[in-house]
């Protein structure tokens, strides 16, 4: 896709040249493949993003926080900031449709991240991709802000096209009101894969209507943890 359709696309999901920015550097960082940690997925990333903003940069180019501000104030639609540490990119995301409780949030180049009231339930385009989770009462747990432990089954899809099974038992706990996210519970949710040592941590913030307003959670060995930030619901 061209810097032109992709501004045109943005466009037609009503936030201009900013999800164009976000978009264009999060499909950069994922285009490298096994190399998105190395020199050249550094390098691939930098080149799209100037080839973008029309400016040369020394590093990869990032969605600020003035920006997303911006881009929340102008949407029309649900909008959410994600944020991929270990590959320095980050993301504007705008929902583009629903189904039942799951809603597709996509970049302008057609990258998606579906969520279940912010619960990562799968992504496209990203490589290594999450291809469907299944958490039992999990977002029962989040929205009524109660612990327990749920059964966590989560399928990547790995280099060779195959689709990987994880099974995970999952700890949920309430760690009281938020010291980061004001008007917000903090709730942990932690897992272990079956029968290895493998453990992660998913850390949620939500709000009095049952609603995650922030989040880090982890999309596969691939890209690790993302931070998704919900700008406008």
């Amino acid at each position: 896709m061209s810097v032109t359709e992709v501004q045109k696309h943005s466009r037609r999901l009503g936030l201009g040249t900013l999800v164009a920015l976000g978009c264009a550097t999060l499909l950069a960082a994922c285009s490298g493949g096994e190399k998105l940690g190395s020199d050249t997925g550094t390098l691939v990333r930098n080149t799209l993003s100037s080839k973008l903003t029309g400016q040369q940069s020394a590093g990869p180019t990032r969605v600020t926080a003035e920006q997303a501000s911006q881009a929340a104030a102008q949407a029309t639609q649900p909008l959410v900031l994600i944020d991929f540490p270990r590959i320095e990119s980050n993301a504007l995301i705008a929902k583009i449709g629903a189904n039942g409780p799951i809603d597709t949030y996509a970049t302008a180049s057609r990258q998606t991240v579906s969520l279940q009231n912010g619960l990562a339930r799968g992504s496209r385009g990203l490589g290594g991709d999450l291809m469907s989770v299944s958490f039992g009462a999990l977002p029962s747990l989040i929205a009524n802000r109660r612990a327990g432990t749920i059964a966590r089954e989560m399928r990547f899809l790995n280099g060779e096209d195959i689709t990987v099974r994880y099974r995970f038992t999952c700890e949920v706990q309430v760690d009281g009101p938020s010291a980061s996210v004001k008007g917000t519970t903090a709730m942990i949710e932690t897992c272990r894969e079956n029968d290895t040592w493998f453990i992660f941590n998913n850390k949620y913030h939500v709000d009095g209507r049952g609603r995650i307003v922030r989040s880090e959670q982890w999309f596969g060995n691939r890209l690790g943890m993302a931070k998704l930030q919900q700008l406008r619901f």
